[in-house]
């Protein structure tokens, strides 16, 4: 009885291995010929982008559009990076959006950064112009 039960529970886990093992497989993308974004080509932009990944785009989104999931929820709305430099409250440039960071936006949900230290404030403030820019 008892090899009975072992027999069908190996089989079950066989046959469900080899169900995941058939399904479609993701076909490979074609290389393409473009150049590669500017991301990748500079490592503080591409550190700045893991930066912001992990501490801004859940209100900013992903692309820094002022869309993030957590974005509906908060008055005044995520500073879309797009948006013209008059309408940013400190400006869009590097030493504007370092102050911004360090300081955050009184009124706004928008709070300071500084536990990130200086260095990754400025690598996230390279990245945050960058976006407004691409």
């Amino acid at each position: 009885m008892k090899l009975n039960k072992l027999t069908i529970s190996l089989s079950t886990i066989a046959l469900a291995l080899f169900l995941v093992a058939c399904g479609d497989k993701p076909k490979e993308a074609a290389p393409t010929e473009t150049a590669a974004p500017a991301v990748a080509q500079d490592p503080e932009i591409a550190k700045g982008e893991e930066i912001f990944l992990q501490n801004c785009a859940s209100c900013h989104g992903e692309k820094g559009a002022g869309d993030g999931a957590a974005a509906a929820a908060l008055n005044p709305k995520p500073r879309n990076f797009k948006a013209p430099a008059n309408e940013w409250k400190n400006g869009n440039t590097v030493a504007a959006i370092t102050k911004t960071l360090n300081e955050g936006i009184k009124g706004s949900p928008m709070v300071a950064y500084k536990h990130l230290g200086n260095e990754n404030i400025a690598l996230l403030a390279k990245y945050v112009e960058y976006l407004g820019k691409n």
